[in-house]
């Protein structure tokens, strides 16, 4: 294992590198790119200039994931907090989102965004997965709310409280790739974006509006939360 991480390193800057290279093939594909909270020990001395030199693509929306991830704890918890610290940095001196990944450590999370600079810029919480109080505090911050596939599972009822309670115009819609397939579709591996449609359907049961809304919402959300009003010509073409 610990061989594996020390390639690491290597690994997340030629992935990057991979991403845009893909975006540049696809007229409608773009990315993030970040330390995962997994990464964090692995993170090489001058990480940040590299992540610097490839967040200067156009093709590259915002900085992340990065976060805490204390249910594996992959990597130690003082070089998480680190990196986030410094991810977050980045991101304001960049004027990109950051793309947040918080998992089982909500307490230090919101600590460090309470204190960053720069906080007027826009943040994410990917994959959210925390209670009503939780997301309160999120809302406070005026962050951002990504919701996947667990709100169409059967026992979900936390995260589905959540998700119809946080206002709408906070709510982004996303895959995780390749995991958390939606119902009816939960076997399907990997996952992909044209099964996003159940989990908006989900979103649509859960807050008493049609899909159509809510496509229309998410979109623009999207549109809005990583500036891509100067990529894309219209958010109302739905097919």
């Amino acid at each position: 294992m610990s061989r594996i991480r020390e390639g690491w390193g290597r690994y997340w800057s030629g992935r990057g590198r991979r991403g845009i290279e893909l975006c540049g093939e696809f007229a409608n594909m773009y990315c993030t790119v970040g330390i995962h909270p997994h990464e964090a020990d692995a993170a090489e001395k001058g990480y940040l200039e590299e992540l610097r030199k490839l967040a200067a693509a156009p093709c590259v929306l915002a900085i992340g994931e990065m976060g805490l991830d204390y249910h594996y704890d992959f990597s130690k918890r003082p070089a998480q907090q680190q990196r986030f610290e410094e991810q977050l940095e980045l991101a304001g001196e960049l004027g990109k989102p950051a793309v947040v990944h918080c998992r089982e450590a909500f307490a230090d999370g919101l600590a460090i965004l309470k204190n960053r600079r720069n906080a007027e810029n826009p943040v994410v919480f990917h994959c959210f997965g925390g209670n009503r109080s939780e997301a309160r505090a999120v809302l406070d911050l005026g962050c951002f709310f990504s919701f996947t596939g667990t709100i169409t599972f059967r026992k979900a009822e936390l995260i589905q409280a959540v998700a119809g309670y946080v206002p709408l115009d906070r709510v982004l819609l996303e895959t995780d790739c390749p995991y958390l397939s939606p119902e009816p579709k939960r076997n399907v591996r990997p996952n992909e974006p044209a099964l996003l449609v159940h989990t908006a359907a989900k979103l649509a049961e859960l807050r008493g509006v049609s899909l159509e809304e809510i496509a229309q919402v998410t979109t623009y959300n999207c549109r809005y939360f990583f500036g891509m009003d100067d990529i894309m010509d219209s958010v109302s073409k739905l097919d």
